[in-house]
């Protein structure tokens, strides 16, 4: 049995909570007090979780030691979220990333020592807040595992069956953590922005509707990518982005239920990093930047 931190009690990581609390000690890492335990439903069952919740404003005042530490928050909370758990973690700990967007993940291997490793995951499994502490899992989806320093490579093997595989359906290793990254960009960029705005789920973006945005956008991300060189085919992205839809047509994604909920959206680390880069490389990004726009106004 392993001991576990998860940082976020979104739905991706009172998923993993749910999962990972079957066969190892699970604590969750929170930015307030909760009265009520946390409850994960399913197939109109519901059990509490069996995990601890500490906050994280309050970890200078305890000796707190981490050794696994899964990092579930926005990508404008990472950074601040890193470095309040980085004081904790043991000589040889894991540290697992996983969010929508891009950020820069040097930022933080450079603040590691050699025998701390660094992963990335990816994962589109389907779980929506019903309130603080409840989550309701929608849909399987599938999660991948990658490295990002050298030390994650030497551990990969055993990470990957003491968390993910044994415990997370449908995982797998992912061989090139940048191709990942920009893999799970490019999904994000034609679902997340149009189910947001229009307030639908995934399987509602296949109507023929939104084919023309949803092309636009992701010839535009990978004329990005390639200048980023990233090998990345356009029939490939929207394969990949379509199959997605299905796979999880019932979920609503991460950035509708923000904007439903009035909350701050990724959109700056999704179709914002595109404009920006595109910007770097003298490539136009108009739809890009539409939504950009229009995100960041909804929430003003």
């Amino acid at each position: 049995m392993a001991n576990i931190h998860i940082l976020g009690a979104g739905a991706i990581g009172l998923s993993l909570a749910n999962a990972f609390s079957r066969t190892h000690h699970t604590t969750l890492l929170v930015r307030r007090e909760y009265a009520t335990p946390f409850t994960f439903y399913h197939d109109q069952k519901s059990h509490v979780l069996p995990v601890e919740h500490i906050n994280i404003y309050s970890l200078t005042q305890r000796s707190l030691v981490i050794s696994n530490c899964f990092i579930c928050v926005k990508a404008y909370q990472l950074a601040h979220a890193f470095y309040s758990i980085l004081p904790y973690l043991t000589e040889q700990a894991n540290v697992f990333i996983s969010h929508n967007g891009m950020t820069n993940l040097n930022e933080f291997k450079q603040h590691l020592s050699p025998k701390q490793a660094l992963f990335f995951f990816s994962t589109s499994m389907g779980g929506l807040k019903i309130n603080d502490t409840t989550v309701q899992a929608t849909g399987v989806g599938e999660t991948y595992l990658g490295v990002s320093n050298a030390t994650a490579s030497e551990r990969l093997s055993y990470c990957f069956s003491e968390f993910f595989s044994s415990l997370l359906p449908h995982s797998k290793i992912h061989p090139d953590i940048e191709q990942l990254r920009w893999q799970k960009l490019l999904v994000n960029i034609a679902i997340n922005p149009l189910s947001a705005i229009h307030q639908i789920r995934n399987g509602q973006l296949r109507q023929p509707k939104y084919a023309s945005t949803i092309l636009q956008l992701l010839n535009e991300a990978c004329a990005v990518a390639r200048a980023e060189k990233i090998d990345v085919e356009l029939s490939e992205a929207l394969t990949t982005a379509y199959q997605v839809m299905a796979r999880t047509q019932n979920n609503s994604s991460s950035m509708a239920q923000d904007v439903l909920n009035n909350r701050k959206t990724e959109v700056e680390a999704i179709c914002g990093y595109i404009v920006q880069r595109g910007e770097h490389h003298s490539i136009d990004t108009p739809f890009n930047r539409k939504m950009l726009i229009q995100l960041l106004d909804s929430h003003n």
